[in-house]
């Protein structure tokens, strides 16, 4: 691939953003790169994917490149924009999804962030919500996601100065899982995602569906749901439901199978 750079080891998808001379934005070729690459990681049974940059970039993510944003002039309105591809991919992963983070965010980059579930990065990080910048619509979905880390008085802060927010302050928050410092960033976040993908796969990927879904659902709809119901059932009834239950018993790791 040409804009990333991608690998599978011992469950872990690992997934580089490698476009550093473009402060990595996302062109249409690397939203259709890292789209793909989903598709690899769940083919190949990761449980956790981390996204990350090269070390030595200063830019985590500058969001969508400007002259790819949609163009009033001659496109409908963007309310299913060319971002959402990726971070769909990202929210509709069954694993977990890891954010390490060691440089600035900005705009769009804050999205892919935010899609991802957990956050974790360096005292070089920083984040920077920019469409009142450019005057640039969000549609419902983005606004959700920056809700589901901060309330909406921190939400508003964050859209109408489109101030940097520094990564202490993005900890405080409770954007940011953990604060590590930059030589210790990349074990902390490696060691994390093997504790993940020890535990059972599809109770952990039915709790991300039921978190994401109370995003977007009243918790009457979400358990009136059939297909959540079912997904539920199923997991009750599952050989690693019987394994997790065995081991503790037993007072052993489980060797879960997910199935």
């Amino acid at each position: 691939m040409k804009y990333i750079l991608t690998h599978c080891e011992n469950q872990i998808g690992f997934l580089t953003l490698n476009n550093d001379r473009k402060s990595n934005s996302l062109n249409l070729e690397m939203l259709d790169e890292i789209v793909a690459a989903f598709h690899d990681f769940e083919k190949e049974q990761c449980r956790v994917v981390v996204i990350r940059s090269n070390p030595e970039a200063r830019v985590w993510c500058a969001g969508l490149r400007i002259d790819q944003l949609p163009d009033a002039e001659k496109d409908p309105v963007p309310y299913e924009y060319t971002l959402e591809r990726i971070l769909k991919s990202a929210e509709h992963f069954p694993g977990i999804v890891i954010a390490m983070i060691s440089g600035s965010v900005w705009g769009g980059g804050c999205e892919l962030a935010f899609a991802c579930d957990m956050l974790v990065a360096s005292p070089e990080a920083s984040f920077a919500i920019t469409p009142a910048k450019i005057s640039a619509p969000y549609n419902p979905n983005q606004v959700n996601r920056v809700l589901q880390r901060v309330g909406s008085n921190i939400a508003l802060e964050l859209f109408a100065t489109a101030d940097v927010l520094p990564a202490e302050r993005a900890l405080q928050l409770g954007i940011l899982n953990h604060l590590k410092d930059k030589s210790e960033l990349e074990n902390f976040t490696i060691k994390m995602a093997k504790k993940i993908t020890a535990n059972a796969p599809l109770t952990v990927a039915l709790i991300k569906k039921q978190i994401h879904q109370l995003g977007y659902k009243t918790v009457e709809q979400l358990t009136d749901d059939k297909a959540t119901r079912q997904a539920v059932k199923s997991i009750f009834y599952s050989d690693d439901f019987k394994e997790g239950k065995q081991a503790f018993l037993e007072k052993r790791k489980p060797k879960f199978k997910g199935k």
